[in-house]
């Protein structure tokens, strides 16, 4: 089968950091190709992302497949940020891009550290629900857990504090159902 031999015209490309103890800081670059089909392709063949890495390990052009083009320039992205850790941790190291180690193409740290914040308040809003549950806490610690749990909804999670929430109503907690239509949360047992 067919696939490119060249990285061809370049439609983007990052420059990242691999970062070893007690040795100086290496410059690792990726390009990315413009998605391409065989030059006679046939109905069904796939398009090809071809992806340059250099500066850990070998230089190395890997054509990424994929239904259309989009896919391919997609799933090339995803194998780069799966690949280059490990390139990294087989050379001693780590690679980093603007101080993240963990997302190195689809990074966006600002939103990324919204999300895990967010995330993390409402797990630890669960797990104190679930202890007061369990345990059939006194009643007085029912309510100010209620108070922060209905501040994580109202917020999506950013915060707990009922301060900075506009005063929570005692209307029902509603959760969106289908069609995109607000639907009253109904508990069963």
């Amino acid at each position: 089968m067919w696939r490119p031999r060249a990285l061809g015209r370049v439609i983007a490309q990052r420059t990242l950091r691999l970062e070893r103890p007690r040795r100086r800081p290496t410059i690792v670059q990726v390009k990315f190709g413009r998605p391409v089909r065989a030059p006679r392709s046939k109905r069904g063949d796939p398009w090809w992302c071809p992806v340059e890495i250099s500066g850990v390990g070998k230089r190395r052009l890997e054509a990424v497949p994929g239904e259309d083009s989009l896919q391919a320039l997609i799933l090339a992205l995803e194998l780069t940020s799966r690949v280059l850790p490990f390139e990294a941790d087989r050379a001693g190291g780590h690679i980093q891009w603007l101080g993240e180690r963990e997302n190195l193409v689809f990074a966006n740290t600002f939103t990324a550290g919204l999300l895990a914040r967010s995330l993390e308040n409402c797990i630890n809003g669960l797990a104190d629900a679930v202890g007061v549950l369990e345990n059939g806490g006194p009643r007085s610690a029912a309510k100010p857990l209620a108070r922060r749990l209905r501040a994580l909804i109202a917020s999506g999670g950013y915060t707990a504090d009922p301060k900075h929430i506009p005063a929570p109503s005692n209307k029902p907690l509603e959760r969106i159902g289908s069609a995109g239509r607000s639907a009253p949360v109904r508990w069963t047992s």
